[in-house]
């Protein structure tokens, strides 16, 4: 694996939380320090504050720091750094439509699968790269969602961890037919369906009974939620499969909700077509030394006996 670019280095900071803030100030300093020489900061405009603070700490270096919207830093920076907790991660990730940026997530919240590096790790993880220890990157599939209302495309965007439908709050059992490649597999009678990648089989997916797939498994997972039948069963299928939701009763509010982010109010009879993002995957920068089923005995007890 080659070497990060540290040319332009964005920084993602988690809303109103001043320990990321300050965390994040420490890095861009150290990254000024320590970085190539001519090395760019890139604050998204959310963490403007943070940028105002580092140009008066770095005399002389205010031209290497830069404010931008979010969605621009997906498009102009070499590596990522994000600061907060998994949604965080996935406001960053998200945002990958036209290129894929390499994410380095700090954990800064509780649980964080996406944003692994714990905050005492954060510099020194840092400095092997500088360093030029090879980075350990996870590639990891996205999805791309379309809703088709009537023929119409009526929303579109990728998919991190799952695509959701479910009831709102007093909407009796929705239906819900699956077709996968054309052929019908099912339908659902149940409060939800959730389809996830194999990283959100740690998510949504887990709380629904649903399998843990390691990353690099080539699959996806449909997870009914609360099913109205104990034959129905979480469903693990090849990831080159296209998945067509069609919602086919809706007695009351019925709901998309893509990675917790965005969230689509659907219609009887509305399509929802779910298949691998084909440009290209996401490409999350883990910590040196720590693997895949240790993140589990770590953040899950995956294992643990009384």
């Amino acid at each position: 694996m080659k070497k990060l670019s540290f040319k332009r280095v964005g920084l993602v900071i988690k809303h109103h939380q001043p320990e990321a803030s300050a965390l994040a100030l420490e890095i861009a300093q150290h990254l000024l320090e320590h970085g190539p020489k001519g090395c760019k900061i890139i604050f998204a405009t959310e963490s403007r504050t943070v940028a105002m603070a580092l140009g008066s700490l770095a005399k002389g270096r205010q031209t290497q720091i830069q404010i931008v919207e979010k969605q621009k830093m997906v498009d102009i920076a070499d590596f990522i750094v994000v600061l907060g907790g998994d949604g965080t991660y996935l406001s960053v990730a998200r945002l990958m439509r036209k290129r894929s940026v390499p994410v380095m997530g700090i954990n800064m919240g509780t649980l964080g699968f996406l944003t692994e590096i714990k905050r005492s790790e954060a510099i020194s993880s840092l400095q092997a790269l500088l360093d030029g220890t090879p980075p350990v990157i996870s590639e990891r599939t996205l999805l791309e969602v379309t809703v088709k209302r009537k023929g119409k495309t009526v929303f579109q965007g990728p998919v991190v961890n799952d695509a959701v439908i479910s009831k709102g709050a007093i909407a009796r059992i929705i239906g819900i037919r699956i077709t996968i490649d054309g052929t019908l597999a099912n339908t659902v009678r149940a409060d939800g369906l959730i389809v996830s990648t194999p990283t959100g089989s740690t998510a949504y997916s887990l709380a629904a009974g649903g399998p843990i797939l390691e990353p690099s498994v080539p699959a996806l997972i449909l997870a009914p939620i609360c099913p109205h039948s104990l034959t129905q069963r979480p469903l693990v299928i090849p990831d080159r499969a296209e998945i067509r939701l069609t919602l086919t009763h809706r007695p009351g509010h019925v709901l998309l909700t893509l990675d917790g982010q965005d969230a689509v109010d659907l219609k009887e009879d509305d399509e929802v077509i779910i298949h691998r993002y084909r440009k290209h995957s996401l490409k999350l920068v883990s910590a040196t030394g720590r693997d895949y089923f240790g993140l589990l005995r770590e953040k899950l007890k995956f294992g643990l006996r009384d």
